[in-house]
């Protein structure tokens, strides 16, 4: 929920055979055979070519950079970076981190004497790059190169064992977490301010001598291709840090089909960041998957996943004592937590069972869980609105109001709707009904919903609306083939269809395209993250590796421009104009359609349901274009090293 993973436009090509009302940017050809194209989430054109990878400025259509090192790149070795202006290409022998701006290699691990890397770390305040993995020797390496001219900083042979995470802090210093040992650097010189075991169990192993150092490599060997649960938590202002660790046990019971079930226990400890040292004699032991945690003034709050066997408890920062329930063994709650929200005077505890979501609330002061009974809710909780004396609460099914302090609904019946279909205008909330086909509206000052629209909305095609997005005249509803706009006085304006081609894989780059966008415009920031998961599931029920993309939605539009580093700042600037534009909203949407025998890209004006352009695509049964969807720039490529964008305005 308060994390929106990285947005790649999938970009794809096909020939151009006529257009009517779309204006001509740009028409260039390259040197040699085009292969593939990519969209970055920044906006960068990426073209793949039978003897180099390109960049292509997207105003002029002019070759920005070449790299020849890169001829006949296959699309599965290019990876944009989250969060960052880079991407990565993977060739047999190397690895090499990209400047998607000015194609400057910023890392290439041969380069840097790495023979296999295992991980990397983009540290932007530091203007570095973080490095590990084995040198030509078979032997642990690890490098730090600088972002803005690819020099090597410095290097580290030791034994470091694999690294988990690693987090920049204040003063030039950087915390490296790994297996075994936790480690303080200076960021510009490598130097080991402080190295210290993470726990009294690697404390032993150290004791044991060779056979320690046997058991230490036998260790990390297995631990190269586990999926090891780790979590970095610092509190603000505080002088120690957490790490919280997962670990599997087998359960007692045996399925029907056979399988053992998995119980899970997380552990943490705590350690002074000033000198590495354990705060607690023992670690912290909870049953439960490793979730959520909050730091409240008088504790650490564990909030585990243990399905129906819950328990959160409050644990005491010097003592790792547990302060709520009988004995301090904590709460009993319904299902596992998956989040929470600071509300008023308490958290909403958000909760799942094997198939079902709960509420609760949690008040702190008391350690105690106010409600009777959990509030059971339809689908998945993806958003919270804090409300006068109440929480507006919406999952991926439906809407209602929380009364926290007597954990009651106060409508008899949820709105049946999505995050999708949900969007805020001047301090009013409106929201398609599934059930009733009608648009309602919340009035957030009191809480009070009132049907908006006076005639139930239903499209054809066998579609239902899939997306909402206020307009400065009204709201616009649709779905892949139909449109519809209501007046802001519930009045319908227009319903349009318009019929959809029979091969549905023509649809892949639109339909990745437009509801990625739509998912940016129609939701608002407090349910970004599940307008973005219902995106990616209504994609991938139509294509599955349109879907995949769209899984990568990530932080590319939210935290870009927190990064420190000038290096970066152009990417930054050009993600906020992204976003910024995104936020703008069009005044049209395209459509993929059909006319007579061929199939046609539609410019759909929203604001009167009329096609105002189109891209006649011929009879070609197998069509590769490109849509950047957030601007209304398309891609094409008219013959095998042929490109040409039009703008739709």
């Amino acid at each position: 929920m308060r994390q929106i993973k990285p947005l790649f436009l999938l970009l794809m090509m096909f020939p151009l055979l006529s257009f009517s009302q779309v204006e001509m940017k740009w028409n260039k050809e390259v040197p040699t055979k085009i292969l593939w194209q990519e969209v970055t989430s920044l906006g960068n054109l990426i073209v793949s070519s039978r003897e180099e990878l390109i960049g292509i400025d997207t105003e002029t259509g002019e070759i920005s950079w070449g790299k020849r090192a890169f001829g006949n790149l296959e699309r599965a070795a290019f990876e944009e970076l989250p969060n960052s202006p880079f991407f990565s290409v993977t060739t047999d022998h190397s690895l090499h981190l990209i400047d998607q701006f000015s194609g400057n290699e910023v890392f290439n691990s041969k380069n840097a004497g790495l023979q296999k890397v295992a991980s990397y770390h983009l540290l932007y305040n530091s203007d570095a790059i973080l490095v590990s993995g084995t040198d030509y020797n078979e032997e642990p390496l690890m490098v730090s190169v600088k972002m803005s001219d690819a020099s090597l900083s410095w290097s580290m042979n030791e034994k470091f064992g694999r690294i988990v995470t690693a987090n920049e802090l204040d003063n030039q210093e950087l915390l490296i977490v790994t297996l075994f040992n936790n480690y303080k650097l200076n960021t510009d010189t490598g130097d080991v301010i402080w190295k210290k075991t993470n726990s009294r169990e690697a404390e032993q192993i150290d004791k044991m001598g060779k056979f320690g150092a046997l058991l230490k490599q036998a260790a990390e060997h297995v631990s190269q291709d586990m999926d090891i649960q780790l979590h970095y938590y610092q509190p603000e202002g505080s002088d120690v840090f957490y790490l919280g660790s997962q670990q599997e046990r087998q359960g007692g019971m045996t399925t029907s089909s056979g399988t053992t079930s998995i119980n899970y226990t997380n552990h943490y400890n705590a350690y002074n960041i000033n000198d590495g040292s354990l705060v607690w004699n023992e670690e912290l032991e909870v049953n439960g998957a490793l979730s959520q945690v909050s730091f409240l003034d008088n504790g650490m709050l564990v909030l585990p996943d243990d399905g129906n066997r819950t328990k959160i408890n409050l644990f005491d920062y010097k003592t790792r004592e547990g302060l709520w329930g009988k004995k301090g063994r904590g709460i009993a709650i319904k299902g596992g937590v998956y989040d929470y929200l600071e509300s008023g005077d308490g958290i909403l505890l958000i909760s799942r069972t094997a198939n079902k979501d709960f509420l609760n609330y949690l008040d702190p002061v008391a350690g105690a869980i106010t409600f009777e009974k959990p509030v059971k809710v339809d689908g998945t909780v993806v958003g919270i609105v804090p409300l006068a004396n109440a929480i507006l609460y919406i999952t991926t099914e439906s809407m209602n109001i929380l009364d926290h302090h007597t954990g009651t609904l106060k409508w008899n019946k949820s709105i049946q709707t999505s995050p999708r279909l949900t969007a805020e205008h001047q301090d009013k909330i409106y929201a398609f009904d599934y059930s009733s086909g009608l648009l309602k509206v919340v009035d957030k000052s009191n809480g009070q919903v009132s049907d908006f629209s006076q005639v139930a909305l239903r499209f054809e095609g066998k579609e239902s609306p899939s997306n909402l997005e206020i307009l400065e005249d009204g709201i616009f509803i649709h779905s892949d083939q139909n449109v519809a706009k209501f007046n802001f006085d519930g009045s319908l304006v227009y319903q349009e269809y318009y019929a959809a081609p029979k091969e549905a894989g023509w649809k892949r780059a639109l339909l990745y395209a437009s509801s990625v966008r739509a998912a940016y415009i129609g939701a608002a920031s407090y349910y970004v993250s599940g307008a973005m998961a219902a995106a990616e599931n209504d994609v991938r029920q139509k294509d599955e590796a349109a879907g995949e993309l769209v899984s990568q939605i990530g932080n590319a539009y939210g935290d870009l421009g927190n990064a420190a580093s000038s290096y970066a700042g152009a990417a930054f600037r050009k993600a906020n104009a992204r976003l910024k534009a995104t936020k703008q909203g069009r005044d049209f949407m395209f459509i993929m359609s059909k006319q007579e025998k061929d199939i046609v890209l539609l410019k759909v004006s929203k604001t009167t349901g009329k096609v105002a352009g189109e891209i006649n695509l011929g009879k070609d049964r197998e069509p590769l274009y490109a849509v950047d969807d957030i601007t209304g720039q398309v891609y094409y490529q008219t013959g095998d090293a042929a490109l040409t964008s039009y703008m739709a305005r």
